[in-house]
């Protein structure tokens, strides 16, 4: 992450010294309860404001997240629930992620499409992080955030899934296929 040890260690001794994280030197690093619920609040958070820059103001869904990382942590609650509230109660961000509920804290799984097996079907989530390469490729297939896939095949010994998307089969070997999220449905 191009983030010098010594940083990493001071960042979380401030976490451990806050009671966000239980910290063993040289073994582990675990959030706490409060700290679980304090960084699903900042998720939570960075995704209304993806939606915002994205509904709002026109942000395409792929640059939403390098926006809202410049100014989420500075927004007040009032102003959050507003937006959240302006939105209409938006349930993902744009790039297909769950919104966690506010009073329960949870999140919910987002494994890799690769998860999938034979007759699962999923709605897409592409982080934001994503190569740019790698999301033109994805849109080319029609694979973008909240299109709905279901698995037809999965090949053994990391080979291929065969999807069917928007009625047409596709093709996504596992390299690809386990950087692209989902949320199964029921």
């Amino acid at each position: 992450m191009g983030v010098a040890p010594a940083t990493v260690t001071a960042t979380v001794k401030r976490l451990a010294d806050r009671g966000l994280v239980d910290h063993t030197p040289y073994i582990s690093v675990t959030l706490t309860d409060p700290g679980r619920v304090a960084a699903v609040a900042a998720i939570r958070r960075h995704r209304i404001v993806e939606r915002f820059l994205a509904d709002m103001l026109g942000y395409p869904w792929n640059e939403a997240d390098r926006h809202a990382a410049a100014f989420e942590h500075d927004l007040p609650q009032e102003v959050e629930d507003r937006i959240f509230v302006a939105l209409h109660r938006p349930e993902t961000c744009p790039h297909g992620f769950p919104i966690p509920a506010k009073e329960t804290g949870v999140m919910e799984a987002t494994p890799p499409l690769y998860d999938l097996e034979p007759g699962e079907v999923a709605i897409v989530a592409v982080p934001g992080g994503t190569d740019p390469e790698i999301v033109e490729f994805l849109d080319t297939l029609g694979l973008r955030p909240g299109v709905t896939v279901q698995v037809k095949e999965k090949h053994p010994f990391d080979g291929p899934l065969v999807l069917s998307v928007g009625g047409r089969e596709r093709t996504l070997g596992s390299t690809v296929a386990n950087q692209v999220h989902v949320r199964r449905t029921a």
